[in-house]
């Protein structure tokens, strides 16, 4: 059976709605992947079980600098604001960060709550976040 001008019309409608709303998601996903790609990451948008820091698959080749929001931060940087930080929440970044523990681990070693764990990382967060954006200039020598 031969469709009728109605059908026909109906199925080229479609045909064309289709194509359109491909098209449009196509655009979409491009637009969105570039700006992710184009979004500038500040130390505020990393989320506590994210890390950012670049993992190196090969051990020995170390990046020795990173570049976060248009500022190269040195390793030595990095490690001159970890060690300004009281001795319980330096330990607790270098067992979450360093040795990869989550906050169960490090709060059967500490034998601190989880929760208390989980609050001083974020405060140590916080705090090598203050110390980084308001002394970078100071430290742009190491």
């Amino acid at each position: 059976m031969i469709p009728g001008t109605f059908e026909l019309g109906v199925c080229y409608a479609f045909d064309s709605y289709c194509k359109r709303t491909l098209k449009n998601e196509a655009i979409n996903a491009h637009k969105a992947m570039n700006r992710r790609k184009n979004r500038i990451l500040n130390f505020s948008d990393l989320a506590l079980d994210e890390e950012y820091l670049f993992i190196n698959p090969d051990p020995m080749d170390v990046l020795s600098e990173y570049r976060i929001n248009g500022l190269w931060i040195t390793n030595e940087l990095l490690k001159a604001v970890i060690q300004n930080l009281p001795e319980p929440l330096k330990q607790i970044i270098n067992l979450y960060y360093f040795d990869g523990l989550n906050d169960r681990k490090i709060s059967e070693i500490t034998q601190i709550p989880r929760s208390t764990i989980q609050n001083w990382r974020t405060s140590a967060l916080e705090k090598i976040k203050h110390d980084l954006e308001e002394n970078i200039d100071d430290w742009s020598g190491i």
